[in-house]
């Protein structure tokens, strides 16, 4: 699937080309970073547990776990890992073409 990007500048491909590949890596770089670091917390929070994420979602999700903080926070850091971790494909797809 091939999408169109639509460049509104009167600077030149040569001008512009780095500086848009500059921000899409710098992106992709923070991305994964935050990626990992909302999967360290997972991980963290597996083994204190003793269960992993998907497992403590779905016991989250249906309420057996109670309102405890911890479960909250727990729920957080899946939720900005799944988040983190679609940007970070997302960006890593783009590609230039000319």
């Amino acid at each position: 699937m091939g999408t169109t990007l639509l460049l509104k500048t009167k600077h030149g491909i040569a001008d512009t080309k780095p500086i848009i590949l500059e921000a899409l890596q710098d992106h992709i770089n923070f991305s994964y970073a935050r990626f990992l670091k909302f999967e360290s917390e997972c991980k963290e929070f597996e083994k204190k547990y003793k269960m992993d994420s998907e497992f403590f979602l779905n016991k989250f999700d249906s309420g057996e776990l109670g309102d405890d903080l911890q479960w909250f926070d727990w729920y957080a850091s899946i939720r900005g890992k799944k988040l983190w971790g679609k940007k970070y494909q997302i960006l890593s797809e783009i590609s230039w073409n000319e």
